[in-house]
């Protein structure tokens, strides 16, 4: 019983981070090309995040941070992303994933680059 509680929990979270980019679908060919300034790929479309600007800031001359789940972090250089096309959407996008706790950025994009 619990293994199909926790299995339906996770199929919603799944559907829920599939549909953060761009719930019609209007800009997904933008967000899969996208790549970071290493040349590696922002990675699926789920992990693609539109976030408002109270969850992003610039810290110190260079660099950024981001804020996920209430907790602050930092958003190195090559994190940064190397647009393929200008962002369509008007707003910054943080390109990341969760597994198992730990935090994985692929890529950002600061609200004003759009």
């Amino acid at each position: 019983m619990l293994r199909a509680i926790m299995t339906g929990i996770a199929v919603v979270l799944i559907a829920l981070a599939a549909n953060a980019h761009d719930p019609e679908g209007k800009w997904d060919a933008w967000f899969a090309r996208q790549n970071n300034m290493r040349g590696g790929s922002c990675c699926k479309l789920s992990h693609a995040h539109i976030i408002q600007d109270k969850d992003w800031k610039t810290w110190g001359k260079d660099y950024y941070k981001v804020r996920i789940n209430d907790r602050w972090y930092i958003v190195e250089e090559w994190q940064m992303l190397k647009p393929a096309d200008p962002n369509p959407t008007g707003h910054a996008i943080l390109w990341y994933d969760n597994i198992g706790g730990f935090i994985n950025i692929y890529c950002f994009i600061p609200s004003w680059e759009t």
